[in-house]
C-alpha cells in the first residue's frame, strides 16, 4: 500500500528478464536509492521519493545498461516507468548489420557477405579485430569507417587521385581517421555461402581508444538465403497463353526453374514446335535461355515442352575429368566427408551411351539438409593408361533446407 504526502511519490516498473538479476538506480547527481528487481515477477518499486526528476538506470550481467534520464516523480503519486527489456548488445555498442536472427539474401555471383558494427565509441582497431570471430570460421577484410546493410558487390575502392595535382609525400603511411566508430567486415567468397547459419561474437578483448572494454561479448546469428521470392513453379517469358508476342521484342524464350538444374538431362529433355534452330545458354544454374539463332517466326504458335527426364542437381553429384579413367580406381579414391554411402559410376549421354570422363556418385540414401559436404579426389585415381592423378583436388558444397 502506498502513502504518500504532496511532497513525495513512489516509482514503480518491471524488467522482463527475470534471469537479469538486475539493480535499479535511481540518481540526481549522485544515487539516492537502488534495489534488486524481484525474483517472482521481477517487479522493482522506490517509495517515498522526494517530487523532483530522476535519472533511471538499470545494470546486469550480460545485459546492456539501460539508462532514463528526467523521470518525473509528482507528489502524491505513483509513476510507472512501464515493462523494460535490456537489450543484449553490449553498452559500447550502437547496432550491427545483419541484426540477431535475420535472414539475408546471398545470391550474388560475385557478392560478399557483410557483417557491420557501430560503435558509440571510437574503438581501438586492433583489438576489435583480434576479438572478431564468426562461426563457420572465415577470412575476410576489416574495412572501418564504412557500415552496410546489405552485401557488398565490391570492395576494393578506386583511385581517383590527379596525377596533374599530385603532390608526392614522405614516407609509406598513409594518414586516416583516428576517431572512427564504424567497421565492416567482408567474407572470403570462399567461406561463404548459402543456407547457412553464421554466429559472429565480438569478445570483451575489443576495447575503445580509451582503454574500456565490453562488459560482455556481443555474439549475434543471422541465416544466408538464395532468394527474395519463394517460386514453386516453372516461370517462363513469354508467358503461356500469350497472344500478340512481338518476334523483334525477344531474343529467345527465358525459363525459370525453382530449382538448379542438371543441364544436359534438362537440354535432352526440351523440345520445341514447330521444330527450329537453338542455342541452349544458362545465364544461372536456374534459367535456361532458349536462343532460336533469330527472330521468331510470325503468325505461329510455338509450344515449348519439357520432359519428365529432367533433372535438377539434388542428390547426384558429377565428376568431370580431362581423361577417360578407371572406374576401378575410383571408389577408394574419392572420398565423401561427412561420410555418405553410394555408387560411383560412368555418366550416360542421354541415357545411352557411358561417358568415361564423368564420374557420378549416386548416394544411396538422402543427403542431410543444410549440411557442408567436402569431396576429396585424392591421387589414387588412375586413367586408361594407369597414370595417377598429379594432384588432389578437394571442392565443397551445401546441401539446401528442408
Amino acid at each position: 500500500m502506498f502513502t504518500n504526502d504532496l511532497l513525495h511519490g513512489d516509482l514503480i516498473g518491471r524488467v522482463k528478464q527475470i534471469e537479469s538479476d538486475a539493480i535499479v538506480y535511481v540518481s540526481q547527481v549522485a544515487v539516492i536509492d537502488s534495489t534488486a528487481i524481484n525474483v517472482i515477477d521481477c517487479s522493482f518499486v522506490f517509495d517515498d521519493l522526494r517530487a523532483g526528476n530522476y535519472d533511471l538506470k538499470i545494470v546486469a550481467d550480460n545485459f546492456r545498461t539501460y539508462r532514463r534520464l528526467n523521470v518525473q516523480i509528482p507528489g502524491g503519486a505513483i509513476t510507472y516507468a512501464g515493462e523494460i527489456e535490456l537489450s543484449k548488445i553490449p553498452d559500447l555498442i550502437a547496432e550491427h548489420y545483419p541484426m540477431n536472427g535475420d535472414e539475408i539474401v546471398y545470391d550474388w555471383r560475385y557478392g560478399r557477405i557483410a557483417i557491420s558494427i557501430y560503435f558509440d565509441k571510437p574503438m581501438d582497431r586492433a583489438s576489435v579485430e583480434a576479438a572478431f570471430s564468426t562461426q563457420p570460421a572465415s577470412e575476410g577484410i576489416f574495412s572501418w569507417g564504412t557500415y552496410t546493410r546489405a552485401p557488398y558487390s565490391g570492395y576494393y575502392p578506386n583511385d581517383y587521385s590527379d596525377p596533374s595535382g599530385y603532390r608526392p609525400e614522405s614516407g609509406a603511411t598513409i594518414t586516416t581517421y583516428s576517431k572512427i566508430m564504424s567497421m565492416t567486415y567482408v567474407l572470403a567468397q570462399k567461406d561463404a555461402y548459402t543456407d547457412t547459419a553464421y554466429t559472429v561474437t565480438l569478445s570483451t578483448a575489443a576495447k575503445d581508444t580509451t582503454g574500456e572494454h565490453l562488459r560482455f561479448p556481443l555474439v549475434f546469428s543471422f541465416r544466408t538465403v538464395q532468394a527474395y521470392t519463394s517460386q514453386y513453379g516453372i516461370l517462363s517469358s513469354p508467358t503461356h497463353g500469350d497472344i500478340n508476342v512481338e518476334p523483334l521484342n525477344f531474343s529467345g524464350i527465358r525459363i525459370t526453374f525453382p530449382r538448379r538444374m542438371e543441364p544436359l538431362s534438362t537440354e535432352a529433355a526440351t523440345s520445341i514446335t514447330p521444330s527450329m534452330n537453338r542455342v541452349f545458354l544458362w545465364p544461372e544454374e536456374n534459367q535456361l535461355l532458349i536462343y532460336p539463332g533469330g527472330p521468331f517466326l510470325t503468325d505461329t504458335t510455338i509450344t515449348v515442352t519439357i520432359g519428365p527426364t529432367a533433372h535438377d542437381k539434388d542428390g547426384v553429384e558429377f565428376l568431370n575429368f580431362n581423361t577417360y579413367v578407371k572406374l576401378s580406381s575410383v571408389s577408394g579414391s574419392i572420398h565423401i566427408s561427412p561420410a555418405l554411402a553410394g555408387t560411383f559410376s560412368y555418366d550416360s549421354y542421354y541415357g545411352t551411351n557411358d561417358y568415361p570422363y564423368h564420374i557420378v556418385f549416386t548416394p544411396s540414401s538422402p543427403m542431410a539438409s543444410n549440411t557442408k559436404y567436402t569431396v576429396v579426389v585424392t591421387t589414387g585415381v588412375h586413367d586408361m593408361f594407369d597414370v595417377p592423378l598429379k594432384q588432389e583436388a578437394t571442392f565443397s558444397f551445401v546441401t539446401r533446407p528442408n
